[in-house]
């Protein structure tokens, strides 16, 4: 298994965004948050577009890519519910879905089955990316909204992917 793309390198850097996009949230440097989360966009999708570019395609980065998406996600809200802009039931639910989805992607992998992510589980990430951008830049009831949205999106893709590879294993 291939571990050391360019790819999966590009994906890694985005943790080490995290502290200071949670220091900058914290001290309200909205320009710099604003920034910061704009770069972690930016290195979420110019990962994949390198790998099916340049066919390096990996195991290791479909596995790779979501885990870190979900440090990024976590650590970012509970920066949020420091700051009191989200509740931390908010954070709860999107912890539990992401562990859940955790759990069904072990199962599958112990299998040999590695689910990449879904159309539907993308159109969670963009909307929880938009909402941590709004709310990094302080636009909080739009930011709300907007997590609000990829909370229901959340669990309606986590259906889709546990029936998939539920499939997928019994095949």
């Amino acid at each position: 298994m291939r571990i050391f793309t360019g790819a999966n390198f590009i994906t890694f850097s985005r943790i080490f965004v995290i502290p200071p996009l949670i220091f900058s949230i914290l001290n309200e440097y909205i320009y710099i948050s604003g920034f910061l989360v704009i770069l972690a966009i930016l290195t979420d999708y110019l990962d994949g577009i390198i790998a099916r570019k340049y066919n390096i395609t990996t195991d290791s980065g479909k596995l790779l890519d979501p885990a870190v998406d979900k440090i990024f996600t976590i650590s970012v809200l509970t920066a949020f519910v420091e700051k009191h802009y989200i509740s931390s039931f908010w954070v709860y639910f999107i912890v539990l879905r992401e562990m859940l989805i955790t759990w069904i992607r072990s199962l599958g992998a112990k299998k040999g089955y590695i689910l990449p992510a879904s159309n539907e589980g993308k159109l969670k990430t963009s909307w929880q990316f938009g909402a941590i951008f709004l709310l990094s830049i302080k636009f909080i009831t739009l930011g709300k909204i907007f997590l609000l949205i990829s909370i229901f999106l959340a669990y309606y893709s986590g259906i889709i992917y546990f029936i998939k590879t539920v499939r997928e294993m019994e095949a």
